[in-house]
């Protein structure tokens, strides 16, 4: 186990008392959590590659962490009325169809490696920011956020998932089934 591993299973446990707080209405708490759990996520990749501690439970738990930290943020924040269903939505199904699709073709061809592409980083840091700027403007104190802020995210967590999709569909035809 090694300090990147660490800190994808820190930000598993963090999503946790991050929805537990949401859930108690501790807003500024959870934005701490969050910017905490954003932080790590920053930092395990940084480590991992510097360290060169790139390791296979690494290549799976942090994609894990992000997802959990990330979907589990906009479900709640949805639940709790902080954001719109189709932003919440949008997310939920581009995870969806990359997962399944993931899953389709590791049932095919056995190991699949699947490398990050710059708008599936750009995208999840877009949705980190996302949640802050929303978790920051839903104290009383500050004007509400602006919905224009979703845009750039949206647009760029589509063309993330429509480029994952595109390299799926060219693994499937190029490559012949596992027997």
């Amino acid at each position: 186990m090694n300090i990147p591993n660490i800190l994808s299973i820190f930000r598993l446990v963090v999503t946790v008392f991050f929805v537990l707080a949401v859930n108690q209405g501790r807003y500024r708490f959870a934005l701490v959590l969050f910017i905490l759990q954003g932080l790590s996520d920053l930092l395990d990749g940084l480590l991992a590659r510097v360290m060169n501690k790139k390791t296979s439970l690494g290549a799976y738990l942090d994609p894990i962490a992000d997802k959990a930290m990330l979907l589990s943020a906009y479900v709640v924040l949805y639940f709790h009325g902080t954001i719109p269903l189709w932003v919440a939505a949008v997310i939920l199904l581009k995870d969806t169809i990359v997962a399944t699709g993931f899953l389709i073709l590791y049932r095919i061809f056995g190991k699949v490696r699947l490398v990050p592409s710059m708008f599936g980083k750009t995208s999840t840091a877009l949705q980190i920011m996302t949640v802050i700027y929303v978790l920051w403007s839903s104290d009383t104190i500050y004007e509400p956020y602006n919905k224009f802020f979703f845009w750039p995210m949206i647009i760029c967590t589509v063309v993330a998932g429509l480029q994952y999709v595109v390299r799926g569909v060219a693994i499937l035809t190029r490559r012949e089934p596992a027997s």
